[in-house]
């Protein structure tokens, strides 16, 4: 069963969303924007729960009506969820899911007063999609609401944009995290170091924590290390492509992304705050010349482009590695 109080932060939005829900002024589109990761589906799927209850007091769901009983099971006739068709390479929602939403949406509700619809990702609509809803959201039928979940607003047509209203959330603190984490029964001192480097993302902080990706965080800051020391030879780059190829394409691109906020932070040093504040001793023990990082950096940006097509995992690791090494060298 959704509900507010299952929801981490955003409590000056929930209040708002609270009080334009008890009001009956609830938009016709709308748009959640921001982090991934920091619960704006969680909060649009109550939203729903809200909107679609026979008996809501003060914005938020009895829990015990049909519609409520519906919603909680995944079967409310009136709630539709669109998401991204996810491939090796890319997310897309395509123009087909947004014709059959179209096709449901002009049918009255079957149980409800009103119909729900949450596109979750609604950035990674295609041109053919976009516009095609954007038809729907010109003349949208009464009865349906469309709440549209984005972590890169400006990555919508700006048509679409103007056609809906817009709520930012930001980003979770760290307090916020740490709580969650340790409430989940995560060992404390590993749940503070992880609150830390999640960026005010609770999703990127349970994959930190399950799954393995704290310690490709580790891996990354001493691969820079041994570069930085010209202790990382050939044979080691044969031995971590050897280990990546085990890994999936989203704990490379993490272990990239570490790589990158590392040579980010060993350039500041000093100067801003820390992406990753636990390692600032060691940080401030890496020289990299300035010029050098510039370029390692736009490496990693281009090897996270090929992540995106069908490139083989091992062989643009490989390749990565042995460009930083190169570069550090000349």
């Amino acid at each position: 069963m959704s509900s507010w109080a299952e929801i981490l932060g955003h409590s000056a939005e929930i209040s708002q969303l609270k009080k334009i829900i008890t009001a009956e002024k609830f938009p016709h589109a709308i748009i959640f924007s921001g982090a991934e990761g920091i619960g704006k589906k969680k909060i649009a799927e109550t939203c729903a729960a809200a909107l679609l209850c026979e008996n809501p007091e003060g914005g938020e769901p009895c829990g015990v009506c049909q519609n409520c009983k519906l919603i909680s099971a995944g079967s409310h006739p009136d709630f539709y969820l669109v998401e991204p068709e996810i491939t090796t390479a890319t997310r897309n929602i395509k123009i087909g899911q947004i014709r059959t939403l179209q096709a449901e949406v002009i049918l009255r509700p079957v149980q409800a007063e009103r119909r729900v619809v949450i596109l979750d990702g609604a950035e990674f609509m295609n041109n053919a999609a976009a516009n095609c809803l954007l038809k729907t959201l010109e003349d949208p039928p009464s009865q349906t609401i469309f709440i549209l979940i984005s972590a890169n607003r400006a990555g919508l047509l700006m048509t679409v944009r103007s056609r809906c209203r817009t709520m930012n959330f930001d980003k979770l603190t760290a307090a916020e995290i740490f709580s969650e984490l340790t409430r989940r029964k995560i060992e404390p001192d590993k749940a503070k170091k992880i609150s830390i480097v999640a960026d005010g993302s609770l999703g990127r902080a349970l994959i930190l924590a399950e799954s393995g990706g704290y310690e490709v965080r580790e891996s990354a800051l001493d691969l820079v290390e041994r570069i930085a020391l010209k202790n990382f030879d050939n044979e080691d780059i044969f031995t971590k492509g050897a280990q990546v190829e085990s890994w999936s394409r989203e704990n490379f691109a993490d272990f990239v992304i570490y790589i990158q906020k590392i040579l980010r932070d060993i350039y500041l040093h000093g100067d801003f705050e820390l992406y990753n504040p636990d390692f600032a001793e060691r940080l401030s023990q890496i020289k990299i010349p300035a010029e050098k990082i510039s370029e390692m950096i736009e490496l990693g940006v281009e090897v996270r482009r090929r992540l995106n097509s069908n490139a083989n995992l091992r062989l643009l690791a490989e390749s990565y590695l042995m460009q930083l090494k190169l570069i550090f060298r000349r």
